[in-house]
């Protein structure tokens, strides 16, 4: 937990407005194939600087060696991302946070 916590992206979202975070956040979107999304993304937050707007959106992963998986839980944080900036019109990444 003292390294997930310590950890520079959720030092970011403790930082971000309360009205700018969100935990567990449905995400359902039908993807440009046709294909329907479905999912929740475990955090998102948005970041406002002097030059941007930016939703952050983190995915928790807790496996002892996510190297395989790890091209599914990128492609799985992926489309939250893409959800986010249809949903906001504003830019957005992603983050798999490996604990």
């Amino acid at each position: 937990v003292g390294r997930a916590l310590s950890h520079p992206v959720l030092r970011q979202a403790a930082a971000a407005s309360p009205n700018d975070r969100r935990r567990e956040v449905p995400i359902v979107y039908l993807d440009d194939d046709g294909t329907l999304v479905e999912g929740v993304a475990d955090l998102a937050f948005r970041v406002e600087t002097d030059d941007a707007v930016e939703w952050v959106v983190v995915d928790y992963k807790t496996d002892r060696d996510p190297g395989a998986s790890r091209p599914i839980y990128e492609a799985q944080v992926g489309g939250y991302v893409r959800a986010l900036e249809r949903a906001t019109g504003e830019a957005a990444r992603g983050v798999v946070l490996s604990l």
